[in-house]
């Protein structure tokens, strides 16, 4: 069984390899004619540049923590890891929490350079990084602290499901509820408390803008919760607007550098996308996408932890609730890459609807000036490998999505 796992660590690492090889290859075909204006000479450049550097450091992050891996691994650190966290507590639930909990801290820790040169070195190079050392300090012991937290109560419960059923099918059932509830109050409410956690949202002020996008809404029938601004400027100069929460729950946030850099009508073009997602109930089928792939999820978690052949290879006494999660981790990702394709199909799928929807609502001509601003303000990759977008885009390359805009 060790065989095994470390073949898909490492036909997973060695195929992602070659994407990104040829992706970053493919940035240096001519620029589609439709899409020349994005960039002027300097522009280009740095975009060139900006996708050059981080395809280096992509590769180098990649690398070390494939290395990393396979040293826990092998080196027997998590048999080790089992009995010493056997030792601070009598509690089978309480020792899991330990090993993921040790585990997760040493990851967040050898992660952290790698996140502060993206940040201050490369994002800073260009002009996006807007972040503060007391800001990126204060970000990594926040988001480690919400992770402890909601994934500690996420793994406790799973656990409790796999200590008080008899029978695989009785755990993959259970634990797909429990998960699958648990998605939905991320959807509906705690993705908003983790947001605020981290950023300061505060209500467009009254003017003009507002009135329009309040407008906007009630023309296409959409009642409006809320709309917020949010302050991304302290560590970004990109820009982004979005949905959050579902059902009565909605509220759109604006970036304040979306308001800063787009015109008044642009900004409406980006808000009517944005509700052409919400009228076509886009998030809710995400989201129920999300809950049948949670059935998937389950299904994996509980073979795995069937099997104590795949653990004691690894040092393990037998069958572990936690290593057995990070198991599934690694077992599960030739499965993401190959449900990533119909996956990401349907979001373009949806994104070319939504963008008919904003020009149907606004502009067709405010619609594509808005994408050009995102794009040109993001250094966002104009030449995108095809594979690439197969794989992994969740959005049409920018000359498709303009094409489709302009011939409305």
């Amino acid at each position: 069984m060790i065989y095994l796992v470390i073949g898909v660590i490492l036909g997973v690492y060695l195929f992602e390899l070659i994407v990104a090889v040829l992706n970053n290859k493919y940035r240096l075909n001519p620029i589609p004619e439709n899409i020349k204006d994005v960039y002027d000479e300097e522009k280009y450049k740095n975009w060139l540049s900006y996708s050059l550097d981080q395809h280096r450091f992509s590769m180098i992050k990649r690398g070390f923590n494939l290395v990393v891996l396979l040293l826990l691994l092998l080196s027997g650190a998590f048999g080790w890891l089992e009995g010493l966290v056997s030792a601070w507590s009598d509690s089978i639930r309480l020792q899991t929490l330990y090993f993921l909990g040790v585990y997760l801290v040493f990851t967040t820790l050898i992660g952290i350079p790698f996140r502060y040169h993206a940040q201050f070195v490369i994002e800073e190079r260009y002009g996006f990084n807007k972040s503060t050392t007391k800001t990126f300090v204060k970000d990594v012991i926040k988001g480690l602290v919400l992770i402890l937290f909601f994934g500690g109560f996420t793994v406790f419960g799973l656990q409790t499901i796999y200590l008080n059923t008899t029978d695989l099918w009785s755990f993959i059932l259970f634990a797909w509820l429990g998960i699958a509830l648990i998605m939905i109050l991320i959807f509906m409410f705690i993705n908003r408390l983790i947001m605020r956690a981290f950023n300061k949202f505060t209500p467009l002020p009254e003017g003009e803008l507002r009135d329009k996008i309040f407008a906007l809404a009630s023309k296409v029938g959409f009642s409006l919760k809320a709309l917020y601004v949010m302050d991304a400027s302290k560590r970004t100069s990109k820009l982004n607007a979005f949905f959050s929460g579902i059902g009565k729950t909605k509220e759109v946030v604006l970036y304040d550098t979306l308001i800063e850099k787009m015109s008044d009508d642009e900004i409406l073009a980006v808000l009517a996308h944005e509700l052409g997602h919400a009228v076509h109930k886009d998030t809710t089928r995400m989201l129920i996408q999300q809950i049948l792939l949670l059935g998937l999820y389950a299904g994996l978690i509980g073979i795995v932890l069937q099997s104590a052949s795949l653990m004691t290879p690894f040092g393990l006494s037998g069958i572990h609730f936690g290593f057995g999660l990070i198991l599934f981790t690694i077992l599960m990702a030739p499965f993401d890459l190959i449900l990533g394709i119909p996956l990401s199909y349907l979001s373009r799928k949806a994104e070319y609807k939504a963008d008919a929807f904003a020009v149907a609502q606004t502009d067709k001509l405010h619609m594509a000036s808005a994408l050009k601003v995102l794009y040109r303000v993001g250094l966002s990759n104009l030449n995108p490998h095809p594979l690439a977008v197969l794989l992994y885009y969740s959005h049409p390359p920018m000359s498709e999505r303009l094409k489709a805009i302009l011939n409305q």
